[in-house]
């Protein structure tokens, strides 16, 4: 039993966790390189699939494009000010309820 408690024990400290291992600068340089690739390429795709989306737009004559691409934008500014607005209750909510736990304790 002892034998078994040990080597378990020794496999315990040999197991190291995924992403403590030691890197070299070149390893961490072309991690860097890799990610920024990475990123630039999503980039280029989130793009290139917004402007496929959007290709029926530009056959649309100009006034009507402009009232197109108008109202996305007001769209969008809309939505993210939804966005804020509901960040800010939540973090308002989340305030009145940690004063209420402290007056409390």
């Amino acid at each position: 039993m002892a034998v078994t408690t040990k080597t378990q024990k020794e496999q315990a400290q040999k197991i190291e966790t995924p992403g403590t291992e030691k890197t070299t600068s070149g390893e961490q340089s072309l991690r860097d390189e890799l990610r920024e690739d990475s990123q630039q390429f999503f980039r280029t795709f989130f793009r290139m699939g917004v402007r496929l989306a959007l290709a029926p737009v530009y056959f649309l004559p100009e006034e009507p494009r402009d009232h197109f691409v108008n109202a996305g934008h007001e769209f969008t500014r809309g939505f993210t000010s939804l966005a804020h607005e509901l960040v800010d209750t939540v973090d308002k909510f989340v305030d009145e309820v940690e004063t209420a736990l402290k007056r409390d304790a």
